[in-house]
């Protein structure tokens, strides 16, 4: 079976997904490469068309959300399209566009946990100890939610993998249980309450910054922040070497989120994907 990377995104030029595009590329992932756009800048189309991408254009379906949960309207949506043409993916990968780089082909991580389960990418503080996210949780659904999942690691919406009709499934419960919230940016805190449950330990797995799956550098590396979340954090630091971020054993990340927020990552992953 073929596997799959989707990402999603709104109003972005070349510029902002030349990076996510080529790294994909060139960490040697064989599977089927799409792009769920809506009202994307002249030359996007072209540029992901010309690496190879399947591209789809939402742009004239009707505005579902907000686009941190439209997303997986979009993915849920394309996902459906598919396997109603008899189409079914092995793995499922979706990740945020703009500030994300593959590093190496993501299955050669996830091909460890076949068969395909749902695999979560911790962001390296308990809820508890994540500001940004016990703030957004309680926005979203309340202080209960919060005492809920306090002692809870908090997970990425922003990187996802699974089989395919466990993401497409996924897709429809986040999208549903954030259209219920207060506020509309709940798709991180809808992921959360949802894999939250016990029956989740069944079928889930959280990779941590010591496995060589997703680095979430907002948490873990971010000059700015990790003076301040070190005391708290739930995994080993990760190291950069040779340009190439790495966990504390020094394997490769599969993926590396928000590289933008540690100048001295941004340079090393622009100055290779970007030109």
């Amino acid at each position: 079976m073929q596997d799959c990377v989707i990402g999603c995104f709104a109003d972005y030029g070349w510029q902002d997904v030349r990076i996510w595009a080529r790294s994909l590329v060139a960490s040697g992932f064989a599977g089927r490469r799409v792009a769920l756009v809506r009202d994307p800048k002249p030359g996007c189309i072209p540029a992901l068309v010309g690496l190879g991408f399947d591209v789809v254009d939402v742009s004239r379906a009707p505005v579902a959300a907000m686009h941190h949960v439209e997303r997986f309207s979009q993915v849920r949506h394309y996902l459906f399209s598919q396997r109603q043409q008899g189409v079914r993916f092995r793995w499922v990968v979706t990740t945020d566009v703009r500030d994300v780089c593959f590093q190496r082909d993501p299955i050669s991580f996830l091909a460890r946990l076949d068969p395909p389960r749902l695999v979560l990418s911790q962001e390296g503080l308990r809820y508890r100890d994540a500001e940004w996210n016990a703030g957004n949780l309680m926005a979203s659904f309340g202080e209960e939610a919060l005492a809920i999942l306090g002692d809870t690691p908090a997970c990425n919406a922003g990187v996802l993998a699974g089989g395919h009709q466990m993401i497409e499934g996924l897709s429809h419960l986040i999208e549903t249980l954030a259209r219920a919230a207060f506020i509309e940016a709940s798709d991180q805190a809808s992921l959360n309450l949802l894999t939250s449950s016990l029956a989740s330990g069944l079928f889930a797995h959280r990779a941590g910054s010591a496995e060589p799956w997703a680095c979430q550098a907002g948490v873990m590396a971010d000059p700015r922040r990790i003076a301040r979340n070190r005391p708290n954090l739930l995994g080993p630091e990760p190291m950069f070497r040779d340009g190439i971020v790495r966990t504390a054993n020094g394997e490769p990340y599969a993926i590396v989120h928000q590289y933008d927020r540690v100048p001295a990552w941004d340079a090393a992953i622009t100055a290779r994907f970007g030109s």
